[in-house]
């Protein structure tokens, strides 16, 4: 009997778990979005954390080291403190923090089930925010929005074709005005910023590929992101180079 209770017990638990959790979209990074933190799944102009990239990691972010960040509502994380700001700028004009936007425009996620942001830790070095089918302010859920940013320490370590910070898409049918990119939270344009979207209709931003940067210094540069098609040849080759050395091992 004791057994079984601990079987059920165990079940539970896990069915808790994967209840907190939700399941990523296509055009994403990963297999699981990770858990809801509570407050930015339910609010208009809200931040959780700070979320810790994990101990002996850290980030060099326009030349300020940080050791976590802050995931905003509405669709940014920041760096230093947390925002709840929601009128959009272009990122390298932007004075509110120090921030990485995948779509920064004035989401919601009030009263409605689907409309949630998740964080995932599980990678120590790794923090991954995903905003799962966000509506618009007030409470427009007509339209969502559903993206996901991936922010790396300075000490991960970087898998091919992958950078240190990664933007992925999946459909957004908000045609409202968004920003996405780097700022360093100084109205000055400043070497290093990016701002790949500004102040463009968010649908815009529906489907795209994925974007990687790396960081040098503290400032992004854009990895070029192989095609199926050279990755599938990469590949080809790989696995022609370890056949040539079980021959020659052979011999």
């Amino acid at each position: 009997m004791k057994k079984l209770m601990k079987v059920l017990a165990a079940a539970s638990l896990a069915f808790a778990a994967a209840s907190s959790q939700a399941a990523l979209y296509t055009n994403s990074f990963g297999t699981n979005a990770g858990a809801n933190p509570g407050q930015p799944s339910d609010c208009d102009d809200c931040y959780s954390g700070e979320w810790s990239f994990g101990a002996g990691h850290s980030i060099n972010f326009f030349g300020n080291t940080y050791t976590g960040l802050y995931v905003g509502s509405n669709g940014y994380v920041t760096f230093g403190n947390g925002a709840t700001n929601y009128t959009t700028n272009p990122l390298n004009t932007q004075s509110v923090a120090p921030m990485i936007a995948g779509s920064y425009t004035d989401l919601d996620s009030r009263g409605d089930a689907i409309s949630n942001v998740y964080v995932n830790l599980s990678t120590p070095g790794q923090i991954i925010a995903t905003w799962d089918r966000l509506g618009h302010y007030s409470q427009n859920y007509s339209v969502r929005s559903l993206f996901q940013l991936v922010i790396r320490s300075d000490q991960s370590l970087i898998g091919p074709g992958e950078g240190q910070i990664g933007f992925f898409y999946g459909e957004i049918t908000d045609p409202s005005t968004t920003s996405a990119g780097f700022g360093d939270g100084l109205s000055a344009v400043n070497p290093g910023e990016v701002a790949f979207a500004s102040l463009v209709p968010g649908t815009q931003l529906s489907n795209n590929g994925p974007r990687w940067f790396n960081l040098e210094d503290g400032r992004p540069d854009p990895v070029d992101v192989p095609e199926p098609g050279s990755m599938a040849l990469l590949g080809l080759g790989i696995s022609g180079l370890a056949f040539l050395r079980r021959r020659k091992n052979a011999a």
